[in-house]
C-alpha cells in the first residue's frame, strides 16, 4: 500500500531524527505506525470525531483539550501514553497561544480590552515547558502500566475533588 505524500514527509523526518517512529501501510481510513518496536493503529474518522467533540468542550469551558483527549486516546484507542502525551501537550500549547492572542485582541462586552497577565502566563509557560521536557525524558524509563495507573489515579482524584 502506498503512503500519502504527507506520510512520506513524516516518515523522512522520523527516520532522520531516529525517533523510532515508522508509519506503516494501513487500510483506507486508518493510521498505523510502529513506535519503540510496537505497532499501533487507529481509525482516522473516529479520532477526528473525538477531536471535534473535545474542541467543542474545551472551547466552551476555556481549557486546552489535551487533558480531555489524552485519556480517551489511551483508554479507547489503546495508544501508549508516551505517544499520546507529546501530541496532547503540543495541541494544548498551540490552543493556549491562540487563546491568549484572541483574548488580548477582542474587546470586552462593555468596551475596552482585557490584558493577559503576561508575567504569570510566562511563568506558567516556562513551567509547562520544563515539565514537558522532564516528563518526556522520564516516561521512557517508566513502565506503561505504571503510567496508566498514575493517570487513572490522578483523574479519579481530580474527579473526586470536584464532587466534594
Amino acid at each position: 500500500m502506498e503512503f500519502a505524500p504527507w506520510a512520506k514527509r513524516i516518515q523522512a523526518v522520523a527516520a532522520a531524527g531516529d525517533m523510532g517512529l515508522r508509519l506503516l501501510p494501513a487500510p483506507s481510513g486508518r493510521v498505523a505506525f510502529s513506535f519503540a518496536g510496537q505497532e499501533h493503529s487507529f481509525d482516522r474518522r473516529a479520532m477526528l470525531a473525538l477531536a471535534f467533540v473535545v474542541g467543542i468542550i474545551g472551547g466552551t469551558y476555556g481549557i486546552g483539550g489535551g487533558a480531555i483527549i489524552a485519556p480517551f486516546c489511551i483508554a479507547v484507542f489503546e495508544l501508549p501514553v508516551y505517544v499520546v502525551a507529546g501530541a496532547a501537550l503540543a495541541g494544548t500549547f498551540a490552543t493556549s497561544v491562540v487563546g491568549v492572542l484572541v483574548y488580548s485582541v477582542l474587546p470586552l462586552p462593555g468596551g475596552g480590552h482585557a490584558s493577559p497577565d503576561w508575567a504569570l502566563g510566562t511563568l506558567f509557560g516556562l513551567g509547562g515547558l520544563a515539565g514537558m521536557y522532564c516528563g518526556a525524558a522520564a516516561q521512557r524509563h517508566i513502565p506503561q502500566r505504571v503510567l496508566k495507573l498514575g493517570l487513572g489515579l490522578l483523574l479519579a482524584g481530580l474527579g473526586l475533588s470536584y464532587l466534594l
